[in-house]
């Protein structure tokens, strides 16, 4: 994600004081008349609305409007006061957040410090089953000072830890709700502080969510919002053109044209930050051998994937991080020297035999690779390198299945073998993306990851760019993480796309950034067109 303030403040920990001044950005379209209700649809609705069971993008466009975190991003991504109207670092290590008065569950109970101590221990617990738990892995202790105050001490610094007040990971959970195994399903929907309440869920189908009246910021202007899952984009947009949904999020770029030409529709679209990429398991047979890894990199073409796939909305990926998150730490042209640097990624077939020849396996292998199928673009890229693999010697077989199963695989960390990850940003920060990737310590069940790329200077360099707020020492770091991966194949990038959206043309909203998936997004400037 992108923020207009300057990457070295950005990364700076800030004090309430600081944070307050923001506040503004957080509204719905001022001076609007109350919408009745909006439909909105998905590519699929979740199994579960329990963020820690099922970590997607999906459930964040619903339970962003329901849940919030302490903090909140504002506009520009930077973090504004949420249910907490301010929080400062007392040293280091220690973060104390102040809750503000008025904050209700839409139970009406109140947001007290113990909600918020129950919801970071829940992520703390070993059999939680937390999707999100790494976000807290620096965490030593989290305490209720008193009511309306929470102080949490870290192990060590680290640079990431804050924004875990922002993203879906911090949602806050009523404490009594937590625990329960029903928590997430229609028999028990999640309570949460946000503008709006859950009323009715019918999982994998349908969401419906009323707005709140004693909601302790502004007041929506949507009353009514009902979220349905259409996994298929064309009837989607069929959807759209006969007037059964006024708008949807994951709109594939290379359909772009086709929604604009129903000519009631704007189409939006934002850098996405995000990156799809493949993991290699180099625990198991045949990816425990870099040419391998190397042969399948080699036979990869991202130019051809951008403009076939994307029709040239997006770049081709030479590393893990799209260039714009290294803000703060280096501009954009200096990351491009610097990935021009690192070990080749461009599409080259003699170079791929050449590789696969080097390798335990010079006849070839055969594989088996799981694809989501509401993910727009994973089966046409793993259809395109399949067939550039078989021109190798590699039989790569695409297995299509569904969102749940597949998210179930990939998180069970077991056979793994290849994998294709659609990652979008968490926030704003150089080392989100290879602390995912590249750490040992996210080489286990529920953890992102799937290559299981052990390196203990990796580990080290990581340790380093999230202990140290000084841009410089971060950037060295991460240089020195992004050459040891990229000399390994730790994993292979294809590119980095951007994102878009679809609303009908009476409606605005001018909140839509990188982070969609995290923000109440009908409280970013949604309302009728004037």
């Amino acid at each position: 994600m992108m923020t207009t303030m300057s990457r070295r403040g950005f990364l700076a920990l800030s004090s309430g004081a600081a944070l307050a001044s923001t506040l503004g950005t957080i509204r719905a379209a001022s001076g609007q008349e109350t919408i009745d209700e909006i439909t909105w649809s998905l590519p699929t609705v979740p199994e579960t609305l329990f963020v820690p069971h099922f970590w997607s993008t999906e459930i964040g466009v619903i339970m962003s409007l329901v849940q919030e975190g302490p903090l909140l991003f504002g506009d520009d991504l930077s973090m504004i006061p949420g249910p907490a109207e301010s929080w400062e670092m007392a040293d280091s290590t220690t973060a104390v957040y102040h809750l503000r008065s008025g904050v209700t569950f839409s139970d009406g109970s109140p947001l007290t410090a113990d909600d918020v101590v129950a919801t970071v221990k829940y992520h703390l617990r070993p059999d939680s089953g937390s999707q999100v738990a790494s976000f807290y892995s620096s965490v030593d202790s989290a305490e209720a000072t008193d009511r309306a105050t929470v102080t949490v001490k870290l192990k060590s610094p680290n640079v990431q830890f804050k924004y875990w007040a922002a993203v879906m990971a911090g949602f806050l959970f009523k404490k009594d709700q937590l625990g329960n195994d029903d928590l997430g399903t229609p028999d028990l929907l999640p309570l949460g502080t946000g503008p709006y309440k859950l009323v009715e869920f019918v999982p994998a189908q349908r969401v419906v969510l009323e707005a709140r009246d004693d909601y302790w910021g502004s007041k929506p202007i949507v009353k009514k919002i009902t979220i349905v899952a259409i996994p298929d984009e064309q009837t989607r947009i069929l959807a759209m053109q006969n007037g059964d949904i006024d708008g949807t999020f994951n709109v594939s770029v290379s359909e772009i044209d086709q929604w604009k030409a129903l000519g009631n529709v704007d189409v939006i679209t934002q850098p996405s930050l995000g990156v799809y990429l493949l993991t290699l398991d180099q625990s198991a047979a045949p990816f425990d051998d870099i040419h391998a890894r190397k042969a399948i990199s080699y036979a990869i073409d991202r130019e051809g994937l951008v403009k076939a796939l994307l029709k040239g909305n997006g770049e081709p990926a030479t590393a893990l991080n799209p260039p714009e998150m290294w803000v703060g730490i280096m501009p954009p042209d200096e990351v491009r020297k610097f990935y021009a640097t690192l070990p080749t990624c461009q599409f080259d077939l003699e170079q791929a035999k050449a590789e696969l020849k080097q390798s335990k396996y010079p006849d070839g292998f055969e594989i088996t690779v799981p694809s989501p199928k509401a993910d727009p673009y994973k089966t046409n890229i793993l259809q395109s390198v399949a067939e550039n693999l078989r021109q190798i010697g590699i039989t790569a077989k695409v297995q299509e299945m569904d969102d749940a199963q597949w998210w179930a695989g990939y998180l069970g960390h077991e056979n793994l073998g290849m994998q294709i990850s659609g990652y979008a940003p968490d926030f704003a920060d150089a080392s989100n993306y290879p602390s995912l990737f590249f750490s040992s310590a996210n080489a286990r069940k529920d953890g992102m990851n799937a290559s299981n790329f052990k390196n203990p200077e990796v580990d080290k360099a990581l340790a380093t760019a999230n202990e140290n707020s000084d841009p410089k020492v971060r950037g060295e770091a991460l240089k020195q993480v992004f050459r040891i991966a990229g000399e390994d194949a730790a994993v292979v990038p294809i590119f980095w796309p951007r994102s878009a959206m679809a609303i009908r043309n009476k409606y605005t909203l001018t909140g839509y950034n990188a982070l969609w998936y995290n923000i109440p997004w009908t409280m970013r400037g949604f309302g009728l067109k004037t």
